[in-house]
């Protein structure tokens, strides 16, 4: 039996890491932990929501990847980790369990997030994100450094290729 492994994600919204995060669970049957997938079973909008509320969506996402990683389950964990500190925890909680990660970055340019988000208006495939709350996510991602050995993803290269290198199963 392979070990385990935290794929960590980050990037900015519209930016693919819930498309990245299906992709992965389909081919090998990955478990994940979401803040959008609590968010959405809790019936909140990133836009009204208050600091508790936060904090009680982080807590419950973080509950379910420490639940799935104590079961040996590799998973991919999709809350944007804007924030090095964010990124920080998710491979502290992995390092304290004995557990392997990696660091993705989904690289998507920032007007081809912008026509995501202007198309997701008219689409409705994912929660909207209000203009202000890109402007906060813009103001709070923080580029991950050389230090942090990202992976880089974007959706222009080939996924099998990509996969074959950057993914253990």
């Amino acid at each position: 039996m392979t070990k385990p492994t935290l794929y960590i994600l980050t990037g900015l919204p519209y930016s693919g890491k819930t498309t990245l995060t299906n992709e992965l669970v389909k081919r090998f049957g990955f478990k994940t932990a979401s803040v959008d997938d609590v968010m959405d079973e809790r019936k909140l909008d990133s836009d009204t929501m208050i600091q508790e509320d936060w904090n009680v969506v982080y807590i419950e996402a973080y509950e379910r990847l420490k639940a799935n990683l104590t079961k040996g389950n590799s998973v991919v964990f999709d809350m944007g980790h804007l924030k090095f500190s964010e990124r920080k925890s998710s491979r502290q909680m992995a390092e304290s369990l004995g557990i392997k990660y990696k660091l993705i970055y989904i690289n998507t340019p920032l007007d081809e997030i912008q026509k995501r988000k202007i198309q997701n208006e008219t689409t409705k495939e994912r929660g909207q994100l209000s203009d202000r709350g890109m402007e906060v996510a813009l103001s709070q991602f923080q580029e991950p450094t050389a230090d942090e050995n990202p992976i880089i993803y974007n959706q222009q290269m080939d996924l099998d290729v990509w996969t074959e290198k950057n993914v253990s199963t």
